[in-house]
């Protein structure tokens, strides 16, 4: 027969001998006490990973800068083949003479 918490309680504070301790939990499945261990989606690590190494990344940063009398934020990443004076120019500059 199981025993209620409250005997299983009381035959530990009266000092029972283990074994009888053992006897009367083992009928409880310590397992179900926890979530189940799952690998996550493939999909949900490749964006873990991206994020993260763009977290980590040395050439990634916001800069503020002011031009005339406007600030502007900028996001810079060196991570592609284009050249950063490129980058920056087209950060600037659009077709129409405009921030882009």
């Amino acid at each position: 027969m199981n025993k209620t918490v409250e005997e299983i309680n009381k035959m530990i504070m009266e000092d029972a001998p283990m074994e009888e301790i053992n006897d009367a939990i083992g009928y409880i499945d310590i397992y179900s006490c926890f979530d189940p261990i799952f690998e996550p989606p493939i999909d949900f690590l490749e964006e873990c990973r991206r994020h993260w190494e763009a977290a980590q990344s040395s050439f990634r940063e916001t800069i503020e800068r002011k031009i005339g009398n406007t600030w502007y934020v900028i996001e810079t990443e060196c991570a592609g083949n284009e050249p950063l004076a490129d980058k920056v120019k087209r950060l600037f500059f659009s077709d129409k003479g405009v921030i882009c």
